[in-house]
């Protein structure tokens, strides 16, 4: 994959902080599409936490507790985003967010040990919603996802027409002016007026890219609009 059509301008970030994606992540503004994609995200961890156990999920851009339901009782839940919600903390619920961003986070090496030491080693990094698609430099972020002793699991857009139109049409909703249309072996690229560019990655890509970090695919749902995977960690 060619890293340098990959490294976005990093003006994601502040898209994510102004009104563009204030409205992204609002359910009003949620097509049919996105919809269902957000039924068929909850479903798939709803099963994959049926049959391994974590005792830490850490959720990537989670805004207001997006993806707290799927754990069990006796987990914890940590959500990492930009723009968290007023309550940083739901005692009841095991869960907290912290105001931070994704790629500083987990280069805070002594952090993530301390993570990893607490919770036993079982912890399982969500990056829901093609949250790796509309992050600034994605690649690199995934190289530094892919050097952390977490499991991993990503929820992504397709790469097929369907997805594509049904992404046009949410960012369309959202304010969002799509000027262009890239289309490779490896992704679809969305280039919007605002600078704000959104990938769909192939998952076969992605697959092998995680895998050659001494990652296992463990399971892996595949739909027109969506795709998700779940990773082991076989390094740990």
């Amino acid at each position: 994959m060619n890293s340098s059509a990959l490294r976005s301008r990093q003006v994601n970030r502040a898209i994510y902080l102004g009104d563009e994606g204030m409205r992204l992540m609002r359910p009003g503004y949620f097509t049919a599409r996105v919809r269902q994609f957000h039924e068929f995200e909850l479903a798939f961890y709803l099963e994959l936490l049926r049959s391994t156990t974590y005792r830490l999920i850490i959720e990537v851009g989670c805004s207001c507790y997006r993806l707290i339901g799927i754990k069990n009782d006796d987990s914890d839940y940590l959500g990492i985003d930009i723009n968290p919600p007023h309550a940083r903390r739901l005692k009841e619920d095991n869960g907290a967010v912290v105001r931070c961003e994704a790629n500083k986070f987990f280069k805070r090496r002594r952090l993530v040990g301390e993570i990893m030491r607490r919770y036993d080693g079982r912890v399982l990094c969500i990056l829901p919603f093609n949250f790796l698609g509309t992050m600034d430099r994605p690649m690199e972020f995934l190289t530094l996802m892919c050097q952390t002793p977490f499991d991993l699991a990503l929820s992504l857009f397709s790469t097929s027409e369907t997805a594509t139109t049904a992404r046009l049409e949410y960012y369309d909703l959202c304010g969002i002016n799509v000027q262009a249309v890239v289309r490779t072996d490896d992704y679809v690229r969305l280039d919007c007026s605002n600078g704000f560019q959104a990938f769909a990655f192939d998952p076969s890509v992605l697959t092998s890219r995680i895998s050659a970090f001494g990652f296992r695919l463990n399971q892996a749902k595949y739909f027109d609009v969506c795709n998700f995977l779940h990773f082991s960690n076989e390094r740990v």
